[in-house]
């Protein structure tokens, strides 16, 4: 076997494999001369079946080599190994979405940074005319370094030629993030195909699951043809409903429905979710100011649990979180509670005072009574 762990491919020797796809395998790889790491990408041999692949290959490597942009896994180099093709790419230290996802929920400030960085490098290739094609949690790489790419565009396709590509030959992409025209296998595909799969990955950090959760393949991609959108304030109610429309239109099943940009998509998320209450009340823990945000919490939870829907009701306490003077929220938090005391304080003490008045007059009295009492019987 040509591509095995250990084995040398041109400069580059193979030292561990990162895993493998339907369209081709990933090692980790060295190259002595640069004295560098990279991600070495063998694609199948079953591809090899079709002549004109090789052809296309070298063409869509070419194209994604150009893609020149942060949030973009770049291209090294591509060449081919005893027959089979490869693609060396950057060596991002970290994991990929899908890994973390597993780990737990997102925190919203990593759910916007993903929008943010994703929604960059859709925008921009687009710009230059290539489709992703396959947008989806394990082509994000969440780098160590803070950084995070969209990778493996080797099934992108040249949009404005309109030509087959490894992508077309391949017809449709992962069935729970494909979209309804791309999964018909329609060859006028533009932006809003990869608008859809982004609004799909999106909804599955929001949700929590993916949309479409049929047994099989066929099954998936039949309901994002056909099948209704699962509302996702049904399957989580602390989605606000202006974060939710932006899904809906996202995920449109007619493509003309949709956002018709990127940049449009990315900017009514990012005007939902600055509003929304479950990202006010959770955004503050993934600050870079944790001395910070811990301090309101215990204080906090005295009158009230952390919970979610707790900081909609109380937009003021919120709104101190992102004040320069942030340790103060809490001592405004208790100087809540501190006028209501004194107010309440102050009619108590003439209340007081009455009432001794009132023991004092009425002992008065008694005794003139007494008196007068007495002096009647005498």
């Amino acid at each position: 076997m040509p591509f095995t762990v250990g084995s040398q491919v041109g400069p580059y020797r193979l030292l561990e494999q990162l895993g493998q796809g339907g369209m081709a395998t990933v090692f980790k790889a060295y190259h002595a001369a640069l004295d560098r790491y990279v991600a070495l990408k063998v694609l199948h041999p079953a591809l090899l079946e079709d002549p004109n692949f090789a052809a296309r290959f070298r063409r869509e490597a070419r194209v994604v080599a150009k893609l020149d942009h942060p949030n973009i896994v770049p291209v090294y180099d591509f060449n081919e190994h005893e027959g089979r093709p490869y693609l060396v790419m950057k060596y991002v230290e970290g994991e990929t979405l899908k890994a973390r996802m597993k780990r737990g929920p997102l925190s919203p400030e990593e759910i916007r940074a993903v929008v943010v960085a994703v929604g960059a490098a859709l925008a921009y290739a687009h710009r230059q005319g290539v489709l992703h094609r396959d947008v989806k949690p394990s082509n994000v790489l969440l780098g160590r370094d803070g950084r995070i790419y969209l990778t493996d565009f080797g099934l992108a396709r040249m949009a404005q030629a309109g030509e087959s590509t490894l992508s077309m030959d391949m017809i449709m992409g992962t069935p729970q993030y494909i979209s309804p025209e791309q999964a018909m296998g329609r060859k006028d595909l533009d932006a809003r195909t990869d608008i859809y799969s982004f609004g799909v990955m999106l909804y599955e950090m929001l949700v929590g699951r993916v949309p479409y959760l049929g047994d099989t393949p066929y099954s998936i991609i039949h309901d994002h043809i056909y099948a209704p959108l699962p509302r996702p304030r049904e399957l989580n109610p602390q989605i606000s409903e202006a974060v939710e429309r932006v899904l809906l239109k996202a995920l449109a099943k007619e493509p003309e429905d949709r956002f018709s940009s990127v940049e449009e998509m990315v900017s009514a998320f990012l005007k939902a979710w600055a509003s929304s209450p479950t990202a006010q009340a959770k955004v503050p823990p993934a600050g870079d100011m944790p001395t910070r945000v811990a301090e309101p919490g215990p204080r906090r939870s005295g009158p009230e649990p952390p919970v979610s829907p707790e900081p909609e009701s109380l937009p003021a306490p919120g709104a101190s979180t992102t004040s320069p003077t942030l340790p103060a929220g809490p001592s405004k938090a208790s100087s809540a509670t501190e006028p209501a005391s004194p107010a309440a304080a102050e009619p108590s003490r003439p209340q007081k005072r009455r009432g001794v008045g009132m023991l004092g007059l009425g002992v008065v009295l008694l005794i003139l009574f007494g008196a007068v009492g007495g002096m009647l019987a005498l």
